[in-house]
């Protein structure tokens, strides 16, 4: 009875080290790899993974390469891990191969070294965030979870060496939002040496200095990575200008920050179950102040930056299962009479809604990529396409894809440019422009693939994402401020000037699309 009861109250942290449920771990752990290699060998990459591949591939050297993703919105290192790779191996698989390493270690130092509860931990690995947005999409956000783990699996050790410096560095060159997130860590390890009291010119202070300077590296390599950006279309369209009147809202909203979290349609709701969980560290002055701050700015960066998808709200959750890792090692370490410290109602509502907060990531996996795996729903319908245009009717022809990001990933797979709509010039990578064409309509298509047919003499395949049967007539914002317009009369011409050959319209994501032949 007082089993169940500890279990009760401190439904994160366990009582026992993590060797005396080692086989349990494994198990889990080995569940966890199976089901996410399993999802990986069906999983068809989409255009933000391709491009990131793309860009690499563009560069003819290391040097050429930190030109050509210059400004892209990244720092370098995912772009490092992915030339290192292809220079060893060549081959396409490079990219979910990476993608699955890195989360694979990520997710055996969570197994296998974390003080929670062997729940906690199963819930933890089968979620949206380490089962599929940080592994099975191979992007480089799962990064930062490896280095956050790594921080938290050996912070007793590192925190007062240059491990801790050089860690947090890396942290902040896996992608900007986990700037804020190394500068939370270096917050809280300066808070634990505040209430430490040391002298000025102690080892500690000099060591805390210097692995500043290494974080500060690490936050000017990030800004030199990704400044001025390259796509100032996508870089503007989202920005939320900064002043007295936008600083309020922008500290309340919901939105914009957390909601893609699962609370799209109640987003406060988001703020709330975050606080909740800030909370678990009440009583932990260096904890809650860095989980307070890893919040806000966070909050502020994708409220004045960009909205944040799931894949950039959920560092947070990362973060803050690293902070109570660190934690939940110092009360295993600490004296037994601390163990018991915090009993409150406070407490208990607070572990309980980061279990919750959690768990509704486990069930949007389970619901989302996993459901649609099983029913045979790829998460890309590119594969498809580009087995379209192996036939060998359309071996060489030229492909159009409206809007044109979306053929992006379709370059995985035929390893061929097709042509930019809006650039009027073939690639593989899309410019979010604001100098290409920002108005067109389906007569511009049509023109295009009468002119692609007459220089090339061959079929022309256009890929459209909308459905020309029912989508409604007007004016649409495709991506980034660029727009299609849509009436009957441009639809009846397109219609008659093209032959519709198929419809892949499966894919769990939003790479969807008819196909059409010019000439008809």
């Amino acid at each position: 009875m007082q089993q169940k009861s500890d279990w009760f109250r401190q439904p994160l942290l366990t009582d026992v080290p993590p060797r005396a449920t080692r086989g349990a771990r494994l198990l889990i752990l080995a569940a966890w790899l199976a089901v996410t290699l399993w999802m990986v060998a069906h999983h068809v990459p989409w255009r933000d993974e391709v491009r990131a591949y793309s860009l690499m591939q563009m560069g003819q050297s290391w040097p050429d390469m930190f030109r050509v993703v210059h400004g892209e919105g990244h720092p370098y290192l995912w772009y490092i891990l992915l030339k290192a790779g292809n220079d060893l191996f060549g081959v396409r698989e490079v990219l979910p191969a990476v993608g699955f390493l890195v989360a694979a270690a990520a997710g055996s130092l969570l197994a296998l070294r974390a003080p929670f509860r062997l729940g906690l931990i199963a819930i933890l690995l089968f979620s949206l965030h380490l089962g599929f947005d940080y592994s099975v999409v191979s992007r480089n956000y799962g990064i930062s979870a490896l280095v956050l783990f790594a921080i938290a699996a050996f912070y007793a050790r590192i925190r007062d060496s240059l491990w801790f410096g050089l860690l947090l560095l890396l942290l902040c060159n896996t992608n900007a939002p986990s700037v804020f997130l190394a500068g939370a860590f270096f917050l809280y390890r300066m808070m634990e040496l505040w209430g430490e009291r040391p002298g000025w010119r102690s080892r500690s202070v000099l060591v805390l200095a210097t692995n500043g300077a290494l974080m500060l590296l690490g936050v000017l390599l990030c800004f030199l990575a990704i400044y001025p950006p390259a796509n100032d279309a996508a870089a503007a369209v989202n920005r939320v200008p900064l002043n007295a009147q936008t600083l309020l809202p922008g500290i309340i909203d919901g939105y914009r920050s957390f909601a893609a979290l699962g609370f799209h349609n109640a987003p406060q709701l988001a703020n709330l179950f975050i606080v909740l969980s800030i909370a678990v560290f009440a009583r932990r002055r260096p904890a809650v102040v860095a989980a307070a701050a890893a919040f806000v700015t966070l909050k502020l960066f994708f409220f004045f930056g960009f909205p944040a998808a799931f894949r950039h709200a959920a560092l947070l959750l990362m973060f803050l299962v690293a902070l109570l890792w660190v934690e939940g090692d110092k009360r295993a370490a600490g004296p037994v009479a601390e163990r018991d410290e915090d009993h409150g109602l406070l407490s208990l509502v607070a572990r309980w809604g980061f279990v919750l907060l959690l768990a509704m990531e486990s069930v949007m996996y389970v619901r989302g990529p996993v459901a649609g795996l099983v029913a045979g729903r790829p998460w890309s319908g590119a594969k498809e396409l580009a087995a379209i245009l192996e036939r060998p009717e359309y071996k060489d022809a030229p492909l159009i894809v409206e809007p044109d990001a979306l053929g992006e990933s379709v370059v995985y797979w035929t390893g061929k440019p097709f042509y930019l709509l809006r650039q009027q010039r073939f690639g593989t990578v899309t410019p979010f422009s604001m100098t290409g064409r920002k108005e067109m309509s389906l007569d511009d298509i049509l023109g295009s693939a009468r002119q692609l047919h007459a220089a090339t003499g061959r079929p022309v395949v256009i890929a459209m994402e909308r459905d020309l049967r029912t989508v409604k007539p007007g004016r649409y914002d495709v991506m980034y401020a660029d727009y299609m317009t849509f009436t009957p009369q441009n639809i009846a011409r397109f219609q008659a000037g093209t032959r519709r050959i198929a419809a892949i319209r499966d894919a769990f994501g939003d790479e969807r699309y008819d196909i059409y032949v010019y000439p008809r």
